[in-house]
């Protein structure tokens, strides 16, 4: 069964799932288990039970200054249970996916993980095809449209994350992998234009209203832009993508960049970086003899169901990942990299340290332009950290 005719068979399920802690929210004993809990302890233990996870920083605030005025305990589980982020949940932990350990077994097997006490299912790249066969099945069998792969929400990491990209000043921003439009609508708000790339149709449909229309929807290498861009940003989507056509597309984003423009990548960078140092570590000893050839690795960590973990098609070190920008005239602007990492450090390393491994380039770029970019991001103080 198709992911789509999956979602359209539980939908039913999770409405009645949702009818049922609906009808609970109305009992009293249920009720009478918080109400000697704080408002912070019942916002914790309602993300838990409810969510999965722990409550963030801006969910906590917003209740909390909610349940202050008229909203009831109640209210706020009842619309934590009628959220996209509860109803994927319910959908996620319904829906099976075609299980690619099944097509191709001999390329998949357990390594030793350097550090956890559980080994790491590894798919192993035997050749180049393997990354087109990987590509293809995270297509064919709707990986990238699974609930809980994107976050639909504007939370404070989208707005630090726009806050970034506007102190580069682009008259014309373009986002690679925008998802929804979280950060094209953070950038509207500060007026600037800014449009967006995605794949996924459902992450289109819950697109913002106000930007929806800067969408282009389809494939890089695919669609036709008939403008050009002074900045080109993709978080955590370059490691998306198929590193046979990697080459290609940094030469679609090299035909679209003007000159003097910036690129900025939020990627997934393992070993020690002279910048942002380790974010990712080193955890599986084999990445260690791809690292000294200087390739991406050939040992893919995958999920239960072999595919690669995220979605993720290249596992490479930090250096690798520099070259092959450099291969296309792009330079690294550690002075910008260095400012961004000291004023954005501190909220990173508590909140999201994936954040920290990125990386500036620019494309024949002008030092004093960059010289002013620094200075602007050193000089002024975040709006909202």
């Amino acid at each position: 069964m198709s992911y789509l005719s999956q979602l359209l068979n539980l939908s039913s399920r999770a409405s009645k799932t949702i009818g049922k802690i609906s009808d609970s929210l109305s009992n009293k004993s249920f009720n009478s288990e918080s109400e000697t809990l704080s408002d912070r302890e019942f916002l914790v233990d309602a993300y838990r039970k409810l969510l999965g996870r722990e409550v963030d920083e801006d969910g906590l605030k917003h209740y909390i200054k909610l349940l202050q005025t008229s909203y009831s305990r109640t209210d706020v589980l009842m619309t934590l249970v009628q959220s996209d982020e509860f109803i994927n949940k319910v959908l996620k932990e319904n829906i099976k996916i075609q299980n690619l350990r099944e097509l191709k077994p001999n390329n998949y097997y357990a390594v030793e993980d350097l550090l956890q006490p559980n080994n790491a299912l590894v798919f192993f790249v035997e050749t180049s095809d393997d990354f087109d066969w990987l590509e293809a099945m995270i297509l064919k069998h709707g990986y990238y449209e699974k609930p809980g792969v994107w976050g639909f929400r504007i939370d404070k990491d989208k707005k630090v994350m726009a806050e970034i990209m506007s102190a580069f000043h682009p008259q014309r921003a373009l986002e690679i992998g925008c998802a929804n439009g979280t950060i094209l609508q953070c950038l509207h708000e500060m007026n600037i234009h800014c449009e967006g790339i995605e794949i996924s149709s459902m992450a289109i449909d819950k697109a913002f209203p106000d930007i929806k229309n800067n969408i282009h929807h389809g494939d890089l290498l695919e669609l036709e832009l008939s403008e050009k861009y002074d900045l080109i940003f993709g978080l955590d989507i370059f490691e998306h993508l198929n590193p046979n056509k990697l080459h290609d597309y940094l030469d679609r984003i090299d035909r679209i960049l003007v000159d003097g423009g910036y690129l900025f990548g939020n990627i997934p960078a393992f070993g020690d970086d002279p910048i942002f140092g380790t974010v990712f570590p080193i955890y599986i000893k084999e990445w260690e003899q791809d690292i000294a050839q200087e390739k991406p690795f050939t040992l893919l960590h995958v999920d239960k169901d072999g595919y690669p973990i995220n979605g993720h098609l290249i596992w490479a070190d930090w250096h690798w990942w520099v070259k092959q920008f450099e291969q296309h005239g792009f330079q690294r602007e550690v002075e910008v990299e260095k400012v961004l990492h000291k004023k954005y450090d501190a909220y990173m390393e508590k909140t999201s340290i994936a954040r920290k491994s990125y990386f500036v380039f620019s494309k024949r770029g002008e030092q004093q332009k960059t010289e002013a970019i620094a200075d602007r991001i050193s000089s002024r103080s975040s709006k909202v950290l």
